[in-house]
């Protein structure tokens, strides 16, 4: 496109910053070594042009992206040319603020110390080098180890930090010293993130893969070696887990990819093999994973289907959502046959409201002050904290006798259907278990009516939807002696009312939701 000849001066900015980023930095240690406070102020002052020079950088990137003229790849290179700048003038923030110690060294005439951090000062300087010229030279291999730099320089921070603790332990004359130099030593180790920003970016550019450097190196673990590069972000796809999702294409078809913390996805792998030997072809296959720190990543099988909840949510006639709902249900039930033992399950309804009430205050503080406060309801006020301890009380006398397997979190989104064929996927599955099935059918119930935007006729649909799903959960309930299912459906349905507030940016569904939350339980309460 015509508009990406525009671009063209950019990586020559972008290297002038680097290389004044690196001088800052450079100097700022010759002069932390010598305590040359001119040269210390020389410094300081330069620090205007660092950022003058960011500004402008991003002043143009901005009205070059205004022009909406750019390619995808002009875009890419716009995105990531801001983000670069600005972690190479906070690398030239870190010089300025040694610079600063080196001031205050002098003024309070903190005598010298034999104490030096040699390596971690060489592996910061090493660092941003190759970086910058990584970037310059659009050299991906030196990216790759300007970002493994990260954790070396990481190891030697963790090394002299242990030193310093022991010199302040043994030595008083040393502390004064020591402590600049503690804080000298965490700005080297902040460079360090600041390059593995940079790194990233780069490798940005080079691959068109948007990923954190640890979710790259994964990549090249899990996938064939020369399978294409296109990575297509879907935030939020796989439900709102805190979990990065991609779409990869490559020549063998289509797989997805998820990455997050360790012990979040070892769960969900575990409880994908698990399902697996439950229901085999409910849950996506797992085609690999691989750990990379305190971060795991696995690829599984793409399925050609859309999320439950957008058919739900769609103009679709009401016949099709509930022909939808009938063939989840039918899976649901399949599963719940198979599974069930004559085992109580723990019921902790409550439990789980008061764990998830400090998220849902912390959204809305608003709505904190009615913990304690009278709530007024058509049958009259109740208070909300005596109400949850009369409900836990209630809970016990509760309890159904048997358990089934729960998805765990079975909301619209985290169903897979595809109309044509009728397939159906359960994604999102860390949190399977025995247990409660109530959770599960409340779950579902309140995925949709947690949306304040519902239009009056999709409401309408919803809770057609939530009479199918109550009225098979009543009659499997019924056929295997569930005789508190009434009550206990009002509770679970009141736990997801008010857990939901935490997730609810709307400050007025939230009170409804929690209201309703209220009602249900007084409720459940007044039943007993």
């Amino acid at each position: 496109m015509a508009a990406d000849a525009l671009l063209t001066g950019l990586p020559g900015e972008v290297t002038k910053l680097g290389q004044l980023a690196l001088d800052q930095l450079e100097r700022a240690l010759r002069c932390y070594a010598c305590r040359d406070l001119a040269l210390a102020e020389e410094i300081i002052e330069r620090d205007d042009a660092v950022d003058n020079l960011n500004l402008e950088l991003e002043e143009r990137c901005f009205a070059l992206a205004a022009t909406g003229g750019l390619s995808a790849d002009g875009l890419r290179t716009v995105r990531a040319t801001v983000k670069i700048a600005l972690n190479l003038e906070r690398i030239g923030d870190a010089g300025t603020h040694i610079a600063k110690r080196v001031r205050l060294l002098v003024r309070e005439g903190i005598p010298r110390i034999e104490f030096t951090i040699d390596e971690l000062e060489r592996c910061a300087v090493t660092a941003v080098t190759e970086v910058v010229e990584a970037f310059n030279a659009r050299d991906l291999e030196m990216a790759r180890r300007a970002c493994l730099r990260e954790s070396e320089l990481d190891a030697h921070y963790v090394r002299y930090l242990g030193e310093a603790r022991q010199r302040i332990q043994t030595d008083p004359v040393a502390v004064p010293y020591v402590l600049h130099c503690l804080a000298v030593m965490k700005y080297l180790e902040k460079v360090a993130d600041y390059v593995l920003n940079i790194g990233e970016q780069v490798i940005f550019l080079l691959t068109r893969r948007r990923l954190k450097f640890s979710q790259y190196q994964q990549l090249d673990l899990l996938l064939p070696e020369g399978t294409p590069g296109d990575v297509e972000f879907r935030p939020y796809w796989d439900g709102v887990s805190g979990a990065v999702v991609a779409r990869i294409s490559g020549r063998e078809g289509d797989v997805v990819y998820k990455e997050g913390t360790r012990r979040k996805i070892q769960e969900e792998t575990e409880k994908l093999r698990a399902w697996e030997q439950i229901a085999g072809g409910l849950t996506p296959r797992i085609l690999g994973s691989v750990t990379v720190g305190d971060r795991q990543a696995l690829l599984r099988e793409f399925v050609d289907s859309a999320l439950l909840s957008e058919l739900y949510l769609s103009d679709a006639p009401r016949h099709a959502k509930l022909l939808a709902t009938e063939r989840v249900l039918a899976a649901v039930r399949r599963v719940w046959d198979s599974t069930l033992v004559q085992t109580p399950p723990t019921v902790d309804y409550v439990a789980q409201i008061l764990r998830r009430l400090p998220e849902a205050f912390a959204l809305h503080p608003e709505l904190r002050p009615h913990l304690e406060q009278q709530i007024a309801l058509p049958d009259g006020s109740v208070l909300f904290a005596d109400l949850l301890r009369r409900a836990e009380a209630v809970e016990p006398t509760l309890v159904p006798p048997f358990s089934v397997w729960l998805h765990g979190d079975f909301n619209a989104s985290n169903v897979l259907y595809n109309e044509r064929t009728g397939q159906i996927k359960f994604i999102d599955v860390h949190r399977s278990r025995l247990g409660d099935y109530l959770q599960d059918v409340s779950v579902l119930s309140l995925s949709m009516e947690r949306r304040p935007d519902l239009t009056p006729a999709v409401r309408e649909d919803v809770a057609a939807i939530n009479a199918v799903v109550e009225r098979f959960a009543r009659e499997f309930g019924a056929a295997h002696g569930d005789h508190a299912f009434e009550r206990r459906l009002l509770l679970s349905i009141a736990r997801s009312c008010v857990t939901s507030v935490r997730v609810v940016i709307d400050p007025d569904h939230a009170w409804v939701l929690l209201r309703r939350g209220v009602a249900l339980m007084q409720q459940t309460v007044a039943a007993s």
